[in-house]
């Protein structure tokens, strides 16, 4: 089970409480674990934002004491906050400024339970793949691996190895699975026993991969060809995406 971090930002309790129940509502239907921190303030968030991946999304009221949603929002942006920001507010007004702020949705109260679920899959949907995390259960513990920290992944005595920047996690599942919970356009099966996170690609030997911690990763005999030039397509599809 996925777990999501979502921040509700509003002045009045009632509407966080609210809002905060619709969220949970949510996330039961899809089978996902959410934990939700509520603010008062604009100046609150921006606080607790110092991490700045820390949430996945924010629920952002307008017309705040202090600070103005969007004036949060401009902020949290300037600091490299890069989480789906959804404005839940009173008026249409300021749906052009929204824009500045790169916001997801646009909620005007009172809104329902399906306008919160519909913003909610949208940005479930288009979460940033540095956000997405695997959750794994490993050394007797759940853990929240951030994809962009795995290296490789590798079957070794019949448990996989997950490699990422910190530590080696050691979990009971298949590969297939992994990959499967994985489900990203960035990760390569390379081999039936090595799943390659492209991002940490540093070049390509004859018959292997070169990773950025020195390790050599090896690319299927069989299918070599068709995936040295998927990893060539991918990072010229990188390439393009860059701003």
């Amino acid at each position: 089970m996925r777990e999501l971090w979502v921040a509700v930002c509003d002045d009045l309790e009632e509407e966080r409480l609210s809002l905060a129940r619709m969220i949970r509502s949510w996330a039961r239907s899809r089978g996902l674990s959410v934990q939700i921190r509520s603010f008062s303030s604009g100046e609150e968030l921006l606080n607790a934002c110092r991490q700045p991946e820390l949430y996945q999304f924010v629920f952002l009221d307008i017309f705040m004491p202090g600070l103005s949603g969007i004036e949060t929002a401009r902020r949290l942006r300037a600091s490299g906050c890069n989480m789906s920001i959804i404005y839940a507010t009173t008026s249409v007004d300021h749906g052009m400024e929204s824009f500045e702020t790169r916001a997801a949705d646009y909620l005007v109260k009172p809104f329902r339970e399906e306008d919160v679920a519909r913003a909610l899959d949208w940005c479930l949907e288009h979460l940033p793949e540095r956000l997405r995390t695997l959750p794994i259960y490993a050394e007797g513990e759940w853990l929240e691996l951030p994809l962009s920290s795995i290296r490789y992944i590798e079957v070794l005595d019949h448990h996989c190895q997950i490699h990422t920047l910190r530590q080696t996690v050691v979990a009971r599942r298949g590969l297939d699975d992994l990959e499967a919970a994985i489900s990203s356009g960035d990760f390569l099966r390379c081999h039936r026993s090595f799943l390659v996170n492209m991002n940490h690609i540093q070049g390509m030997e004859d018959s292997d991969f070169r990773m950025s911690d020195g390790a050599l990763v090896p690319i299927s005999a069989a299918n070599r060809v068709s995936l040295r030039s998927a990893f060539i397509d991918w990072t010229y599809r990188k390439a393009w995406e860059q701003p």
